[in-house]
């Protein structure tokens, strides 16, 4: 392995805690950290996101709070880029095909056990191979040969193959669990013990209620970087997030998933007390196609006809007040540095839909001004939804398509129903809305459209199967150059905007209202799936928005 200047590292670990190139070393030096004075408490929404275990939590939202317990190697601090976490220092071979990782020295378990290389190698095992192999989150870039324990606190894994998302998908996104504890366990999702959540991480679970959202977590004062600058973290439940807070019962609110009314984000944007944070377009609300059931869906004709009878400009208009962008379909969003140019627009035309469903035999017979499928039964299409996001978007998408004379008929399914309906491809269009979007594009292009079809995502794109895809797909995950990757992820792109098999809708511009005076260091986290905006725990450890 190549070895990188000290000096050079030095300077990076000064810049961002942790940097690096191709075939290099990225260190961070010193075991404890050094942060401002602390705080007693944080206050946010909450919410029913599982018990938050590796293999228990639920979304994105259930992901942050299982980072708070459990560690990874890496982790990502406001620049978006890896820094160390549990593993204080990693390189890789010039191949990409060997990756070594060394562990702090006084990591330890909140059980007072030292956090061993063998714990490591457990872990990875444990989510290839062992009980989790069938429900693990792991990102599916890891073609895994080996890991190899080199002493107490080091590490060896090598790869069958490179991967140009390693430390995305792989450093910083598997949780290190106790072998002491996980290895007499054969259902990890059903484990939810007190000991299911005792991690190395930077919080302890004090309590957690199910039924209502909500949950506590105080500092970890024997943490490997310090104790917490954020000593107790209270996630309570708040539906409403900017009601929440102008009411006192949380310190921050978001809008990101739910347009806030634009009289409402005004008021607050006037209100002294408090202080706005924007950031990237990283949420998304999407249609999703069922390709697998058949005529129309698994016609492109007919899913392009629906995309041109949207207006995704509208939407922005009429739900975010133009807080928010209309999204490309190719797959990524705007602004992602890998974003395909000139991808096509599918700005609404009536007539093209018309002309595209007519050439289907989808037409009109009886004079309603609704059409027939071509044996001349009504086509009336059912419009799944989640009550978690607003109803305006689906009565919208209901509005645009009987301008083109198909008949919506929208089902709001409460959360966790809609999640698992998603998730098994129980529907023929539905709209569903995930985060991620700004980060790597192998999770955002291959697991969406060359994803297994027993995948059970909810993001993905159920039954649809493009050979060019898939190789172009496979292809980029393995080009750790990014020149040579850049040209495949915009072919993919060009080729799934040829497709439509899922219709990007918008994406809302994120934005925070917190009080000033209680925490002043909020920041995003560009490409981060596990921060949700301004949960990274970095952030909460550190009380900085760079660095340690």
């Amino acid at each position: 392995m190549r070895r990188r200047v000290t000096a050079i590292v030095a300077t990076c670990v000064l810049l961002v805690a942790g940097c690096g190139s191709d075939g290099g070393d990225k260190t961070q030096s010193g075991e404890q950290a050094s942060h401002p004075a602390s705080i007693a408490k944080l206050r946010f929404s909450g919410g029913a996101y599982g018990y938050p275990s590796p293999f228990a939590y639920v979304r994105g939202a259930g992901l942050i709070m299982c980072s708070y317990v459990f560690d990874t190697l890496l982790w990502q601090d406001s620049t978006g880029e890896p820094i160390p976490w549990l593993a204080k220092e990693w390189s890789h071979s010039p191949d990409g095909l060997e990756w070594r990782f060394t562990l702090r020295d006084n990591a330890k378990w909140q059980d007072g056990k030292p956090v061993t290389a063998e714990d490591v190698k457990f872990s990875f095992d444990y989510v290839t191979t062992g009980p989790a192999a069938s429900i693990s989150r792991l990102g599916p870039s890891l073609d895994l040969k080996e890991v190899a324990v080199d002493g107490p606190n080091a590490v060896v894994v090598r790869l069958n193959k490179p991967t140009a998302v390693f430390e995305e998908d792989v450093a910083m996104r598997l949780f290190i669990i106790p072998r002491h504890i996980w290895s007499a366990v054969t259902d990890p999702a059903k484990f939810q013990e007190a000991s299911a959540v005792m991690g190395s991480g930077p919080y302890k679970l004090e309590s957690f209620d199910e039924a209502a959202g909500s949950y506590l977590f105080t500092a970890n004062d024997s943490f490997y970087l310090g104790s917490p600058y954020a000593k107790r973290i209270e996630l309570v439940p708040a539906p409403d997030e900017l009601l929440a807070l102008q009411r006192g019962t949380i310190d921050a609110g978001e809008i990101l998933e739910d347009p806030a009314p634009e009289e409402q984000i005004k008021a607050f944007e006037a209100n002294k007390s408090l202080t706005k944070l924007e950031g990237s377009y990283d949420w998304m609300l999407a249609l999703h196609v069922n390709l697998s059931k058949g005529f129309p869906y698994d016609r492109k004709e007919f899913r392009q006809a629906v995309a041109y009878a949207l207006d995704r400009k509208d939407m922005v208009t009429r739900l975010l007040a133009g807080r928010g962008e209309p999204q490309t379909v190719g797959g990524l969003t705007v602004g992602h540095p890998m974003l395909a140019p000139d991808l096509p627009t599918y700005d609404r035309d009536i007539a093209k839909a018309k002309t595209l469903l007519d050439g289907l035999g989808m037409k009109d017979t009886n004079g309603d001004g609704l059409r027939e499928l071509p044996d001349g039964k009504p086509f009336l299409q059912e419009l799944q939804a989640n009550n978690r996001f607003t109803s305006k978007s689906s009565e919208l998408v209901k509005e645009y398509l009987r301008d083109a004379g198909i008949d919506v008929r929208p089902q709001i399914l409460d959360k966790a129903t809609a999640d698992d309906s998603a998730g098994k491809g129980n529907y023929t269009m539905a709209l569903i809305g995930y985060g991620g979007m700004t980060g790597d594009p192998d999770q955002n292009l291959r697991s969406r459209y060359a994803a297994s079809p027993k995948s059970t995502s909810f993001t993905r794109a159920i039954g649809y199967s493009n050979p060019a895809v898939t190789d172009l797909a496979n292809r980029q995950v393995t080009a750790i150059d990014p020149e040579q990757r850049k040209p495949l992820v915009v072919e993919i792109q060009r080729l799934v905007a040829e497709d439509v098999p899922i219709i990007p809708l918008y994406t809302p511009r994120r934005m925070t209202f917190y009080k000033a005076g209680i925490f002043d260091n909020w920041y995003y986290t560009p490409g981060c799936t596990p921060c949700r905006g301004t949960r990274n725990k970095h952030m909460l450890v550190t009380g900085k928005k760079a660095g340690f």
